[in-house]
């Protein structure tokens, strides 16, 4: 363990003291007696946030005073109660609550960390605060356990230049930034690049780093042509994953390319397993992000003055863009998995600027009306409020076939909510909906001729036509012939038991929901031409271990009982 930094409060001589006409806000608050510097000692040693009244002030100029504060390593905010912040903040529920109840954060600045007051580890920093310890106590895991075995550390022993050179990782690169980068905007191209070369032959000595890299590689060979797929594929996965596994049991640092790292492996076990491990990815991610301190922005109203110099622009907004994408993949993983997502408290981030090619603001509108669906959907699915999430949909430009076909996976998400409540969208949702998702499906098709290989390729149209089909309204029957065409050229084109089991769930669905309209059960009868003869389906070959449990669901589900 390192050892501790002393800093023992200065004892000014008594033929050197002079008389301070004003206290700084600290000193009192706590009846202690001050010096008047700016910093003021008691403030230095123990933490404060030193600050005069501006009534109270001494000569010193204001700008001296700010100077000083930027100096703080570690500052107590003692008050939380801020305005609320604009729209466009898309301030957090738990942040609103704060602005209202006082509540207390430490906040290490020159690290963009934060971490509530009332935690173990800044207890007996507190304590010493408030009993003038003669050495200020610092943040620190201090009696966390008895230390009875030592902590596992260690390396891998293979380095990721073992799989692949640095031409391959800069060819794949390019891939990911093309296919992954116009929506999920979070990494730099140049930052992402330079690094890269500067690093290549230290690579292993920034682990963080090479988990990225290698993530960043396997992204770009998943999203490349079959022929141009990496044939270490496999094994550069294994190597990014280990790394990122390795930071869970092992004592190493945590810091924006550990958030990084795990959306990265968000994104990539969502398109190749099972949805239960990308959403734990997500909330690893979350979790990482809130640790780091992503939820909140450094720069605030209430605090602007106090900003180190330590960041610069480019990092606050890159701080920004990384919450946002892996605040609105654990929204959506959550959402359509249907278990509860990750939520950090007193989160305040504000959007970040645009990216130039690409389209980050669709991710803060798409994460706003995923956070907003239970509170519409509270004032009832035909409501104003509940209708109002598609228009904001509709309103997302569809310039890029990745933004179309994410839009449709939310507008989806809330089409789910009438089936799940045996009700049926109105005439103002159902047109809407449809307009967003033939854009959708249109897209899908250009990504199919691009071979951008996303998941929701293949779950979009599927539950456009579960979601037709329980409609039953003309407008999203419309959709069916296309919707289930696209499940039969995927079906061909890709020839797995997903798009198999898929395409034939689906012939199922609309096959059970003919018996209506002559006008409605010709939509179907085209739809069904797309479909494979009934007598071919061998649901034995489907994979059961998608299926959620053993045994067979009852008829009626009652989730509360």
């Amino acid at each position: 363990m390192p050892k501790r930094s002393q800093i023992h409060r200065p004892q000014p001589n008594a033929e050197h003291r002079r008389r301070v006409y004003a206290a700084c806000s600290e000193c009192r608050r706590r009846r202690r007696k001050c010096d008047g510097n700016r910093p003021c000692a008691q403030c230095q040693a123990y933490g404060y946030g030193c600050a005069y009244d501006a009534e109270n002030s001494s000569p010193q100029s204001s700008s001296e005073a700010v100077n000083a504060s930027r100096s703080m390593e570690t500052v107590v905010q003692r008050r939380q109660n801020r305005a609320a912040r604009s729209a466009s903040a898309d301030v957090d529920d738990e942040a609103a609550a704060a602005a209202v109840t006082p509540s207390k954060l430490i906040v290490n600045r020159e690290r963009g960390r934060f971490v509530n007051a009332n935690s173990a580890i800044a207890l007996p920093h507190l304590v010493g605060q408030e009993l003038s310890a003669a050495q200020p106590l610092r943040l620190h895991s201090f009696a966390w356990n008895l230390g009875l075995r030592p902590e596992r550390r260690g390396a891998l022993a293979t380095s990721l230049s073992h799989f692949l050179t640095l031409t391959d990782c800069q060819a794949l690169s390019a891939v990911y930034f093309d296919a992954v980068h116009p929506l999920f905007a979070f990494l730099d191209p140049e930052s992402f690049s330079r690094r890269l070369v500067q690093h290549w032959s230290t690579l292993e000595s920034q682990p963080n780093f090479t988990a990225v890299v290698a993530m960043v590689a396997v992204l770009g060979s998943f999203f490349s042509p079959p022929a141009r797929t990496h044939l270490r594929e496999d094994d550069i996965k294994r190597h990014g994953l280990a790394i990122l596994d390795f930071a869970l049991t092992n004592p190493t640092a945590v810091d924006m390319d550990s958030v990084a790292g795990w959306i990265l492996r968000t994104l990539y076990m969502r398109l190749t397993t099972r949805p239960a491990i990308s959403c734990m990815a997500s909330h690893t991610a979350m979790h990482f992000s809130e640790i780091v301190g992503l939820h909140r922005d450094v720069v605030d109203d209430a605090t602007a003055t106090a900003n180190p110099a330590a960041f610069s622009n480019e990092e606050l907004e890159a701080r920004r863009r990384y919450f946002c994408t892996a605040r609105f993949l654990n929204q959506l993983l959550t959402t359509e998995y249907g278990v509860s997502g990750v939520a950090p408290r007193h989160s305040n981030s504000i959007p970040a600027a645009s990216v130039p090619g690409a389209h980050i603001e669709a991710l803060y509108t798409m994460t706003a009306v995923l956070k907003d669906v239970e509170a519409a959907a509270t004032a009832g699915l035909d409501s104003d409020e509940f209708t109002d999430l598609f228009r904001r949909l509709q309103d997302i430009p569809q310039a890029n076939d990745t933004v179309s076909l994410f839009t449709a996976d939310v507008c989806v998400a809330l089409l789910r909510r009438f089936a799940a409540a045996s009700s049926k969208p109105g005439p103002k949702i159902t047109t809407t909906a449809a307009a967003i998702l033939q854009q959708a499906l249109a897209s899908i098709a250009n990504l199919l001729v691009a071979e951008r290989t996303w998941w929701n390729m293949l779950s979009v149209p599927f539950q456009v036509i579960c979601i037709s089909a329980s409609a039953d309204s003309i407008g999203l029957l419309s959709l069916l012939p296309t919707a289930m065409e696209l499940l039969r050229t995927m079906a061909d084109k890709f020839g797995t038991h997903m798009v198999k089991e898929a395409l034939a769930t689906a012939q199922q669905v609309v096959t059970a929901s003919r018996g209506c309209t002559d006008a409605k059960r010709a939509m179907k009868d085209a739809a069904l031409t797309h479909a494979p003869p009934a007598a071919d389906i061998d649901w034995s070959s489907f994979d059961t271990g998608f299926d959620m449990g053993a045994g067979e669901w009852p008829p009626v589900v009652d989730f509360f009982t």
